[in-house]
């Protein structure tokens, strides 16, 4: 089928009608693979603004599966674009738990791993989480277990459509709006969040995106390490991290220094390097389960303590800090996976 997909190259920013259109035709399996790659290349190169990142997001939210769940109390989620190609160890994923343990309601949504070995979909499954969980029993899950995963593909099927020229474009080295998308794409629209963006010239677009979508307070973060390293997505205990933090309807920037916060200066980038979904899982449970001090840890206490901080439970990020260690250390973290595990499977029978 020829497509008339809307020209990016011409236009500043799509119309909200334009936005529409290019989505319906992206996911029609009857358009052909090249005029989708063309139009996606082609808005990359332009560049995507905040109000295009915001409106593809909210057509496809529109478009997929969207949980009951009650909003009694605010949701936090903390998650990645992904992209860096750090390697790194699933630490938003392990701090959820941490997240859960120090009592903040938690909605993660993610998938399996598209750029690297092991995603946060993979690395749960083999934590025992059960990941297929119908949208009426979301509510029950969060109830009993303070934290809950929804994956990707059961909640956005539609997406699906342009697995295969994702992957593709991928292999070329090719990004598209869809490696921004993701963490944009949560369908319990949660209240606050954190999330890591691949590249720090991309902060301030994501952050007013997660802004144009609802966000009452939400940080896009981007993490450094050694000049040798490059950056994470996802707060560093190896260098500065930059911050943009969406708040009342303005931007504000600005750097966190993890010695300053109280992490040693001594750590390594090979201590944050994960593996297998297998390797990553015994070692998220070595962690949450008090027996592993190693670097991986204050990475995942920096990440669990700002996302508890966002939510307003407290005045400062060390606060945040403070409260992550107890949830750690009085062992409500590993109890907020074991009853992640209980429930998933409960709702899955």
């Amino acid at each position: 089928m020829i497509a008339d997909f809307p020209d990016p190259r011409g236009h500043p920013q799509l119309s909200t009608q334009e936005m529409k259109s290019a989505v319906e035709l992206l996911l029609r399996r009857d358009v052909d693979e090249s005029q989708k790659a063309r139009f996606l290349t082609d808005l990359e190169v332009r560049g995507e603004t905040a109000e295009e990142l915001a409106g593809f997001a909210a057509i496809l939210l529109d478009a997929g599966v969207r949980p009951e769940i009650p909003r009694d109390l605010p949701l936090v989620e903390l998650c990645g674009t992904g992209g860096d190609k750090a390697g790194l160890l699933n630490i938003s994923t392990a701090a959820m738990f941490i997240v859960a343990g120090a009592g903040v309601r938690v909605v993660k949504h993610g998938n399996r791993a598209v750029s690297s070995q092991c995603g946060s979909a993979d690395v749960l499954e083999a934590l025992g989480v059960c990941l297929h969980l119908k949208p009426d029993s979301i509510a029950t899950v969060l109830e009993k277990a303070g934290n809950v995963f929804l994956l990707a593909s059961d909640f956005h099927p539609a997406v699906a459509a342009v697995g295969s020229l994702r992957r593709s474009l991928a292999s070329q080295g090719q990004r598209t709006i869809f490696n921004l998308l993701g963490p944009l794409l949560n369908p319990a629209s949660p209240d606050f969040q954190l999330t890591g963006v691949y590249s720090p010239e991309l902060l301030d677009l994501y952050a007013s995106a997660l802004g144009l979508l609802g966000r009452s307070h939400a940080w896009a973060v981007h993490g450094m390490g050694s000049s040798a390293d490059g950056g994470f997505d996802e707060l560093s205990i190896l260098g500065p991290s930059s911050v943009a933090a969406f708040t009342s309807g303005q931007i504000d920037r600005f750097e966190i220094d993890p010695t300053a916060l109280g992490f040693s200066d001594q750590h390594v980038i090979s201590s944050l390097i994960g593996g297998n979904a297998a390797e990553n899982a015994a070692r998220i449970r070595e962690i949450l389960s008090g027996r592993d001090h190693g670097a991986a840890r204050d990475m995942i206490l920096l990440n669990a303590g700002a996302a508890i901080h966002i939510t307003g439970r407290t005045k400062t990020l060390g606060e945040g800090i403070d409260l992550a260690c107890e949830s750690l250390d009085s062992g409500g973290a590993i109890r907020a996976l074991n009853r992640l595990r209980e429930a998933s499977s409960e709702a899955a029978r």
